[in-house]
Order: C-alpha cells, then structure tokens, then sequence
C-alpha cells in the first residue's frame, strides 16, 4: 500500500523503484519495461513510422519525422503522441499538393488563415526549422476575404437584396484593387449595407427606402459614415435620394437610456475592483459629463477619492462623480 492507502502491484510491492532499461532513470517495477515517459516517446515515434508509411514524398516523409521529433521535445512525449495522428493530413496534404514544403503564400492560398490556425504546431515548426515565414498582412487579407464572403452569404438566396449587395461588392474590389481602399474598410462598409438591408426586409425582397434608413440610424447612430456609401450606391442605381440623417437630439436620448442601464447593472455588482471602478468612471463621465474617455485615457488623468465619490481631473477642469446611484 502507497502513503495514501492505494494498493500497489507485487512488482512494485517487492522491488519497489528500478532503473527504466531504455534511460536509467528511476520509475516503479511494475511499470516493466519504460517509465512512463519513455513509453510515450516510443508510442509516438511508431505512429510517427505509420505516418510516413502514407506519405508517398521522400522529402516529406523526413519532415513529418523531423516534426514529430521537434513535438516529442517541445510539448513533451505524452501531448505529442496524442497529437501527432492529428497533424499527419496536414502533411498528407501538403504531399498531395505539392510534394515539398511550400511557401507560406502557398499554403495561405490553399488552407486559409482560419485553417492555418488549426496547425499552430506544425506552422510554428516550419517557420522555426523550415525557415517558412509567416506574411501576417497577407493573413490579415485572407481573414477579411472570409468575413466579407461570409457577409455575403447573410442575404436571403436569389433575393433583391442578395444582388443589390453583390452588386455593391463588385464595386468596393474594384475600388480595392485600384488601391482606394482596404479589405478591413470595405469589409466594414458592406457590414454595414447588409446590416441595412436586413433591417429593411429580413426576406430581402424590398430594398430601402428614407424611412428604413431613419429607423435603422435611429438605433445605430454610429452607422451613419458606414451606411453613407451603399445609400450613395443605391442613389447611382435606381435613382433614388436616400440620404443617411441622424437625429442628433434623440440619438443623445438613447445613449443617455443606454448608460443609464449599463450604470444601474454595475451599480449591482458585487466584485467592484480596480477595473469595475475605471469602467464606471469612463460611463458616468460620459453620462453625467457628456465627457467620453477611454480607459487608457482614464490612467493618464488625475483620480481622487473623496468622502462622497470620485473627482477627475480632464484638462486641467475637475469633475464630481458619486461611486453609487439609486437602483
């Protein structure tokens, strides 16, 4: 029996620690013939040797190897050999496809980013020991390019609105690739045209008209730059004057609501640390101020505690906030 009553085999009873056959090191008799992480090293190499047996390029079959090797010592014998038969159609595919070890616009091209993401291993091994250089814009685009067709994909099928935001593609790429924007800005605008037309008809069978456009700032205020394009799109094609007006006073109201709520539910809070205190400075600057500061712009001024709240000093002007309100 252990220290802690577990029963122990009679090897281990009788002999208790031996020298493992394979590395010296001392492990339990019972464990007959590897400790513990000599058994996963040998588990892993002879899945590594059934891997190369279906990998049909000498080239490749020596990289899936040297990867499985490069894994045994850097996550440790047991992680590597349960996930080495999970990385080996990586490099399948890779012998399929080229038959040597690609660049990284190539393998870009073929798996994406997102499915880049799933072989963080076996990337981060090609570009410690291949020499394979991550392009991180050129993933950055490749990220954009999913977002955007996923975007595209949003519209009812073979509806109106599925065309008219095809159409409005077309022209945001043709403005990317004469260099007049970027993936992220015309990414941002065609959200920004699909959110609209979904808020005018979720069938997609009526496009917008002023008073969808009215309705849909009314509860996005921020939206009104984004949206400006698709409506000036929209005008082009079907000769309409659409015209992307925000009603200042109540978009104010709103915001003033929303605080308010977000203001009520931290006051109800029960972990009120350093971080709730900074994220309740920055909403009731704004709701009892009009003053907006970020965080990071909040650790730069001047906060004091006083006996009946907090004052902050923005700009050299000193402003009063109470640490609590009324629920």
């Amino acid at each position: 029996m252990t220290s802690s009553g577990d029963a122990l085999c009679k090897a281990c009873n009788e002999q208790g620690e031996i020298a493992c056959p394979l590395c010296g090191n001392p492990m339990p008799a019972g464990r007959g013939d590897a400790c513990e992480p000599c058994y996963w090293t040998r588990t892993c190499r002879k899945r590594i040797i059934i891997g190369q047996a279906g990998i049909t390029t000498k080239a490749l079959r020596e990289a899936f190897g040297e990867f499985g090797e490069w894994l045994i010592r850097t996550t440790g014998p047991h992680k590597a050999a349960l996930k080495i038969n999970h990385f080996f159609s990586f490099f399948l595919e890779i012998d399929q496809a080229w038959s040597r070890i690609p660049s990284y616009s190539e393998l870009l091209h073929h798996f994406g980013a997102e499915g880049l993401r799933r072989v963080r291993l076996p990337m981060r091994w090609l570009h410690e020991e291949q020499g394979v250089e991550p392009d991180h814009q050129a993933k950055k685009i490749d990220s954009e390019k999913r977002r955007i067709k996923a975007c595209l994909r949003s519209m009812p099928s073979a509806s109106l609105s599925e065309k008219a935001l095809h159409a409005y593609w077309q022209q945001l790429e043709t403005r990317i690739e004469a260099g007049k924007t970027s993936h992220t800005s015309a990414r941002l605008a065609l959200r920004a045209a699909a959110a609209l037309l979904l808020a005018t008809d979720r069938e997609g069978q009526r496009l917008p008209q002023q008073g969808d456009v009215d309705n849909y700032l009314q509860a996005v205020p921020g939206q009104a730059a984004s949206v400006t394009g698709f409506t000036n799109f929209l005008n082009r094609q079907h000769a309409t004057t659409l015209a992307p007006r925000v009603d200042v006073k109540r978009a104010r109201k709103r915001r003033k609501e929303t605080l308010a709520r977000t203001l009520m539910t931290m006051a109800r809070c029960a972990d009120q640390g350093e971080a709730w205190r900074e994220a309740w400075i920055v909403a009731a600057m704004e709701y009892f101020h009009d003053t907006k500061l970020t965080q990071k712009m909040l650790r730069q001024q001047t906060v004091e505690r006083t006996t009946d709240g907090i004052q902050v000093v923005v700009g050299g002007v000193t402003y009063w906030l109470p640490l609590d309100i009324e629920c």
